[in-house]
């Protein structure tokens, strides 16, 4: 059966498809023919088309998403507060994984501005800033959540307070008895470098040094193990064992847990483990952990694309510490 079409309600209801359309845009139409256009909506199963009306109105009523990495539990609860606020707010979702590729990150932008989204909402890198302020001065909101950035009209930014979230581990550590610290980060990105800073600030106020050579940075899950195998080797050719290791991205956790594991240390036993991020297992492997307000991160993200302030917003989320039994808590 062919779908219902605009001209077939309006020969339904006797009345010109502009009437139609006004009712359908919460125009005003006098009661009669309302009554008249509602009937042969229902008679005629009709659904409008959204395509079409965002044609008229030079925009859709759909919200892009970028992420990086769906592997990453960050992102799951992230995207379920940006889908609660569209639905409240009568948009769809267009989710966009880019699988941590710069090259993939600029095609998405490109395509969601072709699109005409009504927003966009993006978990990149720096590399698509660029674009996406060249989408914001068109009067297209953008939303550049987990980082700062130098925001303009219509570009805002949602991020966690990452030099807090490195003091709350590092205090942690020394309430705990660990001092010897290894930390393992994702890439050169700049949550980690802040959250390092952090941790930093509050290891130097007790005059123990966190070297470079006891930060690695992966670009990929893959190099987890070996990262932490020439951490280990490295403290123990030095005299100096490691008693914590520091995970400063969730995607990289699990990694972490079973490097320690098949290398033979134990969580907390041999060496305490915390990390920035919580997730479902967390509680079960008793991890400790920095959790990140990520479902009201993706709840706020979405409602600045819905009320398009134009004046440039930036929220800081405050990190909050969960302590578990991962560092050897009493």
């Amino acid at each position: 059966m062919a779908r219902a079409t605009i001209n077939d309600v309006a020969t339904s209801a006797g009345v010109s498809t502009a009437t139609v359309s006004r009712l359908l845009n919460g125009l005003n139409v006098s009661s009669g023919t309302a009554d008249r256009i509602w009937k042969a909506v229902a008679e005629l199963d009709y659904t409008p088309n959204a395509l079409t009306r965002g044609v008229f109105a030079g925009r859709s009523s759909t919200i892009g998403v970028i992420i990086r990495d769906l592997d990453s539990p960050y992102y799951l609860e992230l995207m379920r507060g940006i889908e609660e606020a569209a639905t409240a707010h009568d948009s769809l979702v267009m989710f966009a994984n880019t699988f941590s590729r710069v090259d993939r990150e600029w095609a998405h932008v490109q395509k969601m501005d072709e699109q005409r989204v009504r927003g966009l909402i993006l978990t990149t890198g720096p590399d698509s800033d660029a674009r996406a302020r060249r989408m914001a001065a068109a009067g297209t909101p953008c939303v550049i959540v987990g980082r700062a950035a130098d925001l303009s009209p219509n570009l805002h930014s949602i991020s966690l307070d990452n030099i807090k979230a490195g003091q709350l581990i590092g205090g942690h550590l020394l309430a705990c008895g660990r001092s010897s610290i290894a930390v393992i980060t994702m890439g050169n990105r700049e949550q980690g470098i802040l959250r390092i800073r952090g941790l930093r600030s509050v290891l130097n106020e007790h005059d123990i040094e966190l070297p470079d050579s006891a930060v690695r940075a992966v670009e990929a899950k893959e190099e987890v193990f070996t990262a932490i195998a020439e951490l280990l080797a490295d403290a123990r050719a030095n005299g100096s064992p490691i008693d914590a290791v520091v995970c400063m991205s969730d995607l990289l956790t699990r990694h972490i847990y079973e490097a320690l594991h098949k290398l033979g240390r134990r969580v907390p036993d041999d060496v305490g483990l915390i990390a920035v991020g919580d997730f479902d297992w967390a509680e079960t492997l008793g991890m400790t952990v920095i959790a990140q307000p990520t479902y009201e991160m993706g709840l706020e993200a979405a409602t600045l694309i819905v009320t398009a302030p134009q004046e440039p917003v930036r929220i800081v989320q405050e990190p909050r510490l969960i302590v578990r039994r991962s560092c050897g808590e009493e």
